[in-house]
């Protein structure tokens, strides 16, 4: 990520959808909101007292914000990146131990997905001279 950074020469995110200040006070309010009620749902006994449940389901939904309000391909590339890391805590729940085999197999998964993304984030930044998806819509008929 940060070698497709340098490439294409992006410093910051000029204008996302949601400034700063608003999507930071959104993301508290957001992770306050799901620990006040994930305590309230009913649990295996394992479970009960672990932060497991409200940290992936705040993760994907952290990762739903920054998809959804972030223009540059780059910045939803991070998004999508922490939308998969809060489902993958959430699978933590579902399997007692996750072979070696199968975190490989995701870390595998994870590579390529940076890989092929960085790619079409060139591609994408020499055709528009942006990283900017509102120009993308000029594909349309």
């Amino acid at each position: 990520m940060i070698k497709a950074l340098r490439d294409v020469m992006i410093k910051r995110e000029v204008e996302p959808l949601i400034g700063l200040l608003p999507s930071t006070i959104l993301g508290a309010v957001i992770t306050a909101t799901v620990f006040l009620v994930s305590s309230r749902m009913q649990a295996l006994d394992q479970h009960a007292a672990s932060l497991i449940i409200p940290t992936s389901i705040t993760t994907v939904l952290i990762g739903f914000i920054l998809l959804t309000t972030r223009y540059k391909a780059l910045s939803q590339v991070l998004g999508y990146l922490v939308l998969e890391n809060g489902i993958y805590i959430f699978s933590l729940l579902l399997v007692e131990a996750i072979p070696l085999v199968v975190e490989m197999g995701m870390l595998l998964d994870l590579f390529v997905s940076v890989f092929i993304v960085s790619i079409i984030t060139n591609h994408i930044n020499k055709a528009f001279s942006s990283l900017d998806t509102r120009k993308l819509s000029s594909l349309k008929e």
